[in-house]
């Protein structure tokens, strides 16, 4: 199948032969579409036909603006790579990588085989862990220890011809100098954390964070971290986030994966 279609790749291993091959047999792909495996230069591609007029560059375009269709393709796209790294030591391609045919697919292989053994023998027995902290982002004047700050603007008593206007400008702005004070000492929080689980990773990269404004309800993200662990060191790791994060006030923390190396190999393919 070959006219009309495109292939989708969405991870690559060392060479799998027939026999391991097999461990893939039912899963399916974007659109459903059964996964198979392009071996080239001692590498297998994990692949699967794709409609090409739902993936050129137009429409790939327009389908990944749409949340429902992004999501599809995510959801789709992660099932195979998890699936493939729960089997073999595996180097996630990015979303919507996509060839015309597979002989281009091999020639990819063939081209990039010394970039792609380096990373796939890096990876062997590593996972990646997501860490996310949040900070209580709760406003300067619920904060017990603003209201002097509030009530006395740089430390001066307030005098009887104050305007009501006046003190409420005074203590306004007083709250938003309590409130940036509190974003700086959790952005400093948040660059303690990283570096504290950096040093314990053997590797690491920060995510700009999900909510790019100071969100009161939520809190403030102040770490969105990937870190590639060893595998057998996984529950460490994560006992020293919660434990780091434990001793810091006001602070949630949500642990995701074991995930595939995602943040790790993101430029490869492209």
């Amino acid at each position: 199948m070959t006219e009309g279609h495109a292939t989708w790749v969405y991870a690559v291993t060392p060479g799998i032969g027939a026999d391991r091959a097999a461990d893939l047999a039912g899963v399916a792909g974007i659109a459903g579409e059964p996964v198979r495996t392009v071996n080239e230069a001692g590498l297998t591609a994990v692949v699967s036909w794709v409609d090409a007029d739902s993936v050129s560059e137009d429409a790939l375009e327009h389908r990944l603006r749409d949340a429902g269709e992004l999501e599809a393709m995510a959801r789709a796209h992660h099932s195979v790579v998890e699936r493939v790294a729960a089997q073999h030591p595996a180097l996630p391609l990015r979303l919507a990588t996509v060839y015309r045919d597979d002989h281009r697919v091999r020639g990819l292989l063939t081209d990039r085989r010394a970039e792609f053994a380096d990373a796939l023998r890096w990876l062997v027995g590593r996972t990646e862990c997501g860490v996310k902290v949040w900070v209580d982002g709760a406003d300067a004047k619920q904060n017990p220890g603003a209201a002097t700050l509030c009530e006395r603007p740089d430390n001066r008593p307030s005098g009887r011809n104050d305007s009501p206007g006046t003190a409420y400008l005074l203590q306004r702005r007083a709250r938003l100098r309590a409130r940036d004070d509190r974003w700086d000492l959790a952005v400093n929080q948040g660059e303690h954390l990283h570096q504290a689980l950096a040093a314990r990773a053997v590797a690491a990269h920060r995510h700009i964070a999900q909510h790019s404004g100071r969100s009161d309800q939520d809190g403030w993200m102040v770490l969105n971290g990937a870190y590639l662990i060893e595998s057998d060191e996984l529950s460490e790791f994560e006992s020293a986030a919660k434990a780091l994060v434990a001793g810091l006030d006001s602070c949630r923390l949500e642990l995701t994966g074991p995930w595939p190396p995602y943040s790790f190999a993101r430029d490869v393919g492209s």
